[in-house]
């Protein structure tokens, strides 16, 4: 399907991912969902730290996505007429919401919890809506591993969601050190959301 879309990929800050070492390792389009007058698909590229996830099964022999990135570039078809975005907005933001949810379930994570969403400015300018989530993930020898991540919604020139999540207290519970660092996965995150455009 997604070679057949005209979907096109999100706009994302490519030499920082390069530079920083993420791999792609999802491309997807998808129907997200349908509006009486539209439907509502999106393309998804999704990069994970591969470098810690290596480190982490070479010392422990689990193999996980711990740390990983995503955008979506969100297509109507048919178009949105002017000035509807702004009134389906609310509807967009609730099924990211809800997806990205379901989405850590399917990676295996338990105990999905959302926060509080607040409002915050992107690089283009656009008032995005930032929702904190926190999660667990359960280990084969019965250990939990705290991880947070964030979902943002916003439009500009168009939908965007994105969002990511990171391991909270690594190192701690495996007794390794991958200097995983909760804060630095926070800011890291965060920018790579902020630098993602429409």
């Amino acid at each position: 399907m997604g070679t057949e879309s005209r979907v096109g990929p999100p706009a994302l800050p490519r030499d920082r991912l390069d530079r920083d070492d993420w791999s792609l390792v999802e491309d997807e389009v998808e129907t997200l969902f349908s509006l009486p007058t539209a439907r509502v698909e999106g393309r998804t590229q999704v990069y994970e730290d591969a470098d810690l996830r290596a480190a982490v099964e070479a010392a422990t022999g689990v193999d996980h996505m711990w740390r990983f990135f995503f955008a979506t570039r969100v297509s109507f078809t048919p178009p949105l007429p002017t000035g509807v975005a702004p009134l389906i907005r609310s509807r967009v933001a609730s099924e990211a919401r809800g997806a990205f949810a379901d989405d850590l379930v399917d990676r295996g994570f338990e105990r999905v919890a959302k926060g509080e969403t607040n409002r915050a400015r992107v690089r283009s300018g656009a008032r995005a809506e930032f929702t904190p989530f926190k999660t667990t993930y359960t280990l084969p020898d019965g250990r939990t591993l705290e991880f947070e991540g964030f979902l943002a919604v916003w439009s500009d020139d168009g939908f965007v969601i994105s969002g990511g999540a990171y391991p909270a207290d690594l190192d701690a519970t495996l007794s390794t050190d991958t200097g995983a660092d909760a804060d630095d996965y926070r800011s890291e995150l965060l920018e790579l959301i902020r630098s993602v455009d429409a």
